[in-house]
């Protein structure tokens, strides 16, 4: 499958610019919480080896989640749908009703679905921070990446996941609840300073998912 930049004619309000690596893609603010351009870490306090450890153990376990989510930004945006997600790499996000924006990934590929303009574009997962989550075996301790535990805030365990450049360049940061320990958000930061954050509601685990659900729809050329 080719992969192409996103239409440069989307309305205003949903236009952003993010750099991966040395590609410019032009996406909206609504699929800004899968990528996040290189950014230097700040200091932090020491890795705590027990929590990231809990958190990969965690991802290792689940077999599937359904959930509503909330995506809230800085910039005052925010937006709902349904999230859901199967073990190892498939994850669908919808936004809304689902008929103007879906993201859809694979083990190779993130998919841009945009139902109401009939149009499918993708780029490679490995781009993203969203990759570390849908690998085969989790592991947020891999070369390159730069991990440290932020201080938690009312019971929340805080782990940031960081690599300057090349691919899945970006600052992710995966919160999870200590008691029982389960993921509840995840957190990206753009090139502008803009904090996104996405936040996981009525949460259902292990309930089975048919591959229909990840099936990509098949346009025809005629755009």
């Amino acid at each position: 499958m080719p992969i192409t930049l996103l239409p440069k004619n989307l309305p205003s309000w949903i236009m952003t610019v993010i750099m991966i690596g040395e590609r410019i893609t032009v996406f909206g603010p609504r699929v800004m919480f899968l990528v996040s351009l290189p950014i230097m870490l700040v200091s932090m306090p020491s890795m705590a080896n027990d929590d990231v450890t809990q958190a990969e153990t965690w991802f290792n376990k689940i077999r599937t989640i359904s959930a509503d989510f909330v995506q809230v930004a800085s910039d005052g945006t925010s937006a709902e749908g349904k999230l859901v997600f199967r073990r190892p790499s498939s994850m669908k996000i919808t936004y809304g009703k689902g008929d103007e924006l879906q993201l859809i990934t694979s083990s190779v590929w993130l998919h841009v679905n945009r139902p109401d303009e009939r149009l499918l574009t993708s780029y490679p997962i490995s781009e993203t921070p969203l990759s570390l989550i849908l690998a085969d075996k989790v592991s947020f301790r891999l070369d390159g990446y730069e991990t440290r535990i932020l201080p938690s805030i009312a019971g929340i365990v805080r782990i940031q996941i960081g690599k300057d450049d090349g691919e899945g360049a970006g600052r992710l940061i995966l919160e999870f609840s200590e008691k029982p320990f389960r993921f509840r958000r995840w957190i990206v930061l753009d090139a502008a300073s803009i904090e996104t954050s996405v936040t996981l509601q009525n949460i259902v685990y292990d309930q089975p998912i048919a591959n229909e659900v990840f099936r990509l729809p098949e346009y025809s050329d005629e755009n």
